[in-house]
């Protein structure tokens, strides 16, 4: 899997079957039977810049506990500068342990890059070849952004050199786990991976111990039997590493409120996601903090991170220094956490499923696209003869021709119907609020003017109804640039920079807005006016 940069959003997915119902809950329509080939046991544990929970404990390491080590690891090497260190650097930084036979995508210099980090267990009982962490680091060093992503270990995908159905998390486990990890967020997000970065899970408290553990604010006393968390103390609270692993492991946290009861977050699986992406933007500010001023700190967690890591061979130590020297001010509130939305799969509420709509603009951040440009494959298209109804006009063959260039071009397609009424114009028909998947659409059918497009309540999120009228002309295989369509209802128009004759232009997509109500059980960060 190697090439020159991020690919446009073109992939097409097998989890093709995926839909929503009426209430915007996933049903299965004939695609998952059972748990299959592939599959753990239940109770186990670009154009552009190129789970649920079933009531018994589990043992699930969560993202932030490799994350706060790749965070220390990754930014004390970017901060490896200064003549002090440089040779010291070198040395330790050629002992790193490498991948080999690893296909990565190379990047032109300056352009960004997307880092897959995973971690693995080696502790004694604990080896295995199965990640429960992956996350995508995405680093722009000519916009200084830094944006991450994690993908939830129990994600039903396919995976890629089998082709068979299982969580995402068990492709690690496969001969050449790396690559073929490395191929399946290919395949199913269309992200592409320059970089590859292992880290070993046991070293997490070694780094929150080195700097002298991570100040979080509590409100409240906080506890969670599974993981072992248990903070009576309120305010600022300073975790050292047992404690840290703790915070970031819950999966059934608790506060205690008012009248001395525990009362357990009812949105657990959401809640521990921002709990954790507060907690490594902590962490992040007490490692830089401290290594910026401390070379004797910055060598203790180089020391860590050496013995710990493993990484490709196209990362080399030119371009970790050259990246320490592009970041070495970096601020960790500028951090981009991006949570992906999930929902549970309906053959096991213990597994989840992307709810691919809604994740479209967030994973855009890691493709280098606009947050406008929706990838065919997760779309659902059901085409209507709107010329059926007059005998007169009646092109009998119009839903299945259609239907079936649609499916060339890579969306999910259900089966062609007649329209109840005659229509004279193409007409698009999107659920409420996804105006963007029928605009998808509408960049494949030839017309000379836009074509009307309507929120229909009735339609299930992630659906679109095509109805093709008496005007209706053709399908093209490739989609119309986005800057030359007309935005959808509700959606912001799309700007584009044109460069010079014989200049070539690099597209960053902009952060998406997120909006997050305040929730009593995502503990961590001071309020306004206080400091940790």
């Amino acid at each position: 899997m190697s090439g020159a940069g991020d690919a446009g959003g073109t992939g097409r997915r097998d989890r093709r079957r995926v839909v929503l119902d009426e209430r915007g809950r996933l049903a299965a329509a004939g695609a998952f039977t059972g748990a299959g080939p592939g599959l753990p046991p239940t109770d186990g544990g670009d154009q552009g810049d190129h789970g649920a929970d079933d009531g018994a404990p589990r043992r699930r390491r969560t993202w932030p506990q490799r994350m706060v080590l790749v965070t220390g690891i990754v930014l004390v090497v970017l901060c490896m500068f200064g003549a002090s260190v440089a040779s010291y650097t070198l040395i330790k930084v050629e002992s790193i342990d490498r991948v080999d036979d690893l296909s990565v995508a190379q990047a032109a210099k300056g352009e960004p890059e997307n880092y897959l980090i995973v971690g693995v267990d080696t502790r004694e009982g604990h080896a295995t070849r199965n990640t429960d962490t992956i996350i995508v680091l995405r680093i722009d060093p000519k916009s200084d952004r830094v944006a991450l992503t994690s993908f939830p270990r129990d994600l039903m995908v396919t995976i890629a050199d089998t082709g068979e159905l299982g969580q995402i998390n068990a492709a690690y486990a496969h001969d050449n786990g790396e690559q073929v990890l490395i191929d399946t967020i290919k395949q199913e997000f269309d992200i592409t991976i320059h970089h590859f970065v292992e880290v070993n899970w046991d070293s997490f408290k070694q780094v929150v111990d080195a700097v002298g553990g991570v100040p979080i604010w509590i409100p409240y006393a906080v506890r969670d039997r599974g993981s072992g968390l248990y903070v009576p103390e309120l305010g600022c609270v300073n975790l050292d590493g047992e404690r840290g692993l703790a915070f970031a492991r819950s999966r059934k946290l608790e506060i205690q409120d008012e009248d001395g009861d525990w009362v357990q977050d009812p949105v657990s699986d959401e809640n521990r996601v921002r709990r954790q992406q507060i907690f490594i933007q902590l962490a992040m500010a007490k490692v830089l903090s401290q290594v910026r001023t401390n070379p004797l700190r910055m060598r203790e967690l180089l020391d860590i991170g050496v013995a710990n890591v493993r990484l490709d061979h196209s990362l080399t130590i030119g371009d970790m220094l050259d990246l320490g020297d592009q970041f070495k001010d970096f601020d960790s509130e500028n951090l981009e956490t991006y949570a992906l939305p999930t929902a549970p799969w309906p053959e096991d509420a213990n597994r989840l499923v992307l709810r691919d709509a809604e994740a479209e603009p967030l994973l855009n951040v890691f493709r280098g696209l606009a947050l406008g440009e929706i990838r065919a494959g997760v779309v659902n298209v059901t085409v209507l003869n709107g010329t059926a109804a007059d005998e007169a006009q009646m092109r009998e063959t119009l839903a299945t021709d259609v239907s079936g260039a649609l499916d060339e071009v890579g969306f999910n397609v259900g089966a062609p119907d007649d329209a109840d009424t005659f229509y004279a114009q193409t007409t698009l028909l999107h659920a409420p609020g996804e105006g963007l998947l029928a605009q998808r659409v509408a960049r494949h059918i030839t017309s000379e003017a836009a074509i009307p497009t309507e929120a229909d309540p009735n339609l299930a999120p992630g659906h679109v109804t095509l109805i093709a009228g008496a005007d209706f002309t053709s399908v093209h295989q490739d989609p119309m640039p986005l800057e030359e369509m007309p935005a959808p209802p509700g959606a912001e128009a799309t700007t584009t920079t044109t460069a010079a004759p014989g200049e070539t232009t690099t597209t960053t997509a902009p952060r998406p807005t997120i909006t997050t109500v305040p929730d009593r059980y995502v503990v961590g960060e001071p309020p306004d006016g206080r400091e940790c």
